[in-house]
This record gives C-alpha cells, sequence and structure tokens, in this order.
C-alpha cells in the first residue's frame, strides 16, 4: 500500500514552531510569577453570603421580622466586605449590585421551621499596586 505524504504548508509549520517555543518558555508547575494587575482598573468582585435563622413559629409577624433581620444581617455584610477588600486588595470599593432571598424551611419536627436568607452582593473594585499588596503573587 503506498504511503501518503501530507504536505505542510509554511502557515502550519510556523504556528507549530511558535506552539513550541511559548512551551518552552512557559513556566513550570512549581514556578510562582506575579500577574500583571490594572492598577487603577475597575474589577467586578462577587460575593455570597448565606444565613439560617429559626422562626418561633409560623405567623406573618414573626415571617416578616425576621425576614427583615436577616436582610439586615446580609447588608452590614455587604458593607463590611468593602472594608475587607480595601483592607486586602483593593484602592477603592463601592457595591454595584445587591440581591437577597430568602426562603421558609418547614421540614419536619425534628428540624425546627427557619429562614435561609442568601446575599449575593457584585462589587467594583480598583486594585492596589501589585508592590502594596503581599499575596497578590501567583502559581500558574
Amino acid at each position: 500500500m503506498p504511503r501518503k505524504h501530507r504536505r505542510t504548508t509554511p502557515l502550519m509549520a510556523a504556528v507549530a514552531a511558535a506552539g513550541l517555543v511559548l512551551a518552552a518558555a512557559g513556566p513550570t508547575s512549581a514556578d510562582v510569577m506575579a500577574m500583571p494587575m490594572q492598577v487603577g482598573g475597575m474589577v467586578n468582585v462577587n460575593v455570597s453570603f448565606n444565613t439560617q435563622l429559626p422562626l418561633a413559629d409560623m405567623s406573618d409577624k414573626t415571617l416578616a421580622a425576621t425576614q427583615k433581620r436577616g436582610r439586615i444581617f446580609v447588608y452590614n455584610m455587604a458593607k463590611e466586605e468593602c472594608a475587607v477588600l480595601l483592607s486586602t486588595i483593593a484602592a477603592s470599593c463601592r457595591i454595584a449590585n445587591l440581591s437577597v432571598s430568602a426562603q421558609v424551611r418547614n421540614q419536619n419536627n425534628a428540624n425546627p421551621a427557619s429562614i435561609y436568607l442568601n446575599g449575593n452582593v457584585r462589587y467594583m473594585i480598583t486594585l492596589k499596586d501589585a508592590g502594596a499588596s503581599p499575596g497578590l503573587a501567583v502559581k500558574p
């Protein structure tokens, strides 16, 4: 059976050579490199907060009060997260989006009724200078 020869175009050869050069120049898995950060550029950070609050009873008044208490908890956590971001990686921080959901869980007599709250917050931050913030080096 005769062998067929594949034709190699100059473009295919150039792409293959570039791939070999990039593979040879890449860091090994044990290397640590500092990722270039866009200092002053805006970055999105998403954080979720969850909590579960017990219910004394299933009355409308108790449900409303417990949900309000849970929302206040999530709002305070969202506010405090900006302080955490500012103390670590952010030069500036603002809340761009905030959502809170509540779900009543009344599973059985062994587990008392409760409200499960979930908060999702999206922050817009500007990053600190990488030299000013230890811990911004990452493993590739």
